[in-house]
Formats: C-alpha cells, structure tokens, sequence
C-alpha cells in the first residue's frame, strides 16, 4: 500500500494588523513607564515636551493607545486610522476643556496676545496643569 504524502503546515504570516498591536501595546507600556516615572534624560524631556503641548492630559495618553490596541485586538478589524483619529480628537477636546477652566479659573489670562498665551500655558504645562499650548492655542482663539 502506498504511504500518503504529508505536506508541511504552512504558517501564516502574521498581519498588519497583529504587527499594529504589537507595536501599539509595546509604545504604550514604554510611554507609560516614561511619562509616569520621569525616568532618565528621555522621560524627563518626554514630559516637559508632552507637558507643555497637552498639558496634564499626558498621563491618559498611554492609558488610551493601550485600551485601542486590546480593543483592536479583541475585534480583529482593521480600524487602527479610524480610531487613532477619533482619540487625538478627544485628546485636542480635553486639552480645550482644561484651557478653558484655566482660563475661567483665572490661572490663565486669555486677554493678551496669542503667543504669551501659548507660552504662558506651556510654561503651566510643563508643571502638569491644564490643557497646554494646544488647548489654550484653540481656547483662546475662540474667546
């Protein structure tokens, strides 16, 4: 009786989808580690950078690049511009809504012009507080 060839099982390669995880979840713990420990000469710089444009709403930016890695992974869809669009205009929106309580609160004066309002809220960024150059950048062009 003849024997029956067997074939070697190909494996898949693994899709731009699966390598857009991986390297989601990989950025995310990195960032996380960086921004939240203030470790070394690159999470110092990374946080008064990170600070100073998004003010205090860099601490939920590695939180949320994480979340829309599993929940990519968990759909198996291939959405990852979709979403990551739709988060940077949460991040831009809080960042606004900070402004905007800055300048309410009176910590920020939107009564001068656009550039020292820039700097001011970099300045305040950097120390963690409100939503940094881009929100008073949008907040103030509208008051």
């Amino acid at each position: 009786m003849a024997k029956k060839k067997r074939y070697p099982k190909r494996k898949s390669p693994a899709s731009k989808a699966d390598v857009a995880v991986i390297s989601l979840i990989i950025f995310s713990i990195l960032l996380a580690v960086l921004i939240y420990t203030k470790s070394g000469i690159i999470g110092l710089k990374l946080n008064e950078i990170l600070g100073g444009m998004i003010g205090i709403v860099q601490y939920v930016l590695p939180i949320g690049i994480f979340v829309i890695a599993i929940k990519l992974a968990c759909e198996g869809r291939e959405e990852l511009n979709a979403k990551l669009i739709q988060y940077g205009l949460l991040l831009v929106s809080l960042c606004i809504a900070f402004s905007v309580f800055q300048v309410s609160s009176g910590e920020l004066q939107a009564d001068k012009e656009l550039s020292e309002v820039v700097k001011d809220a970099y300045f305040l960024g950097t120390q963690s507080k409100g939503g940094g150059a881009i929100g008073s950048c949008r907040s103030s062009s509208t008051s």
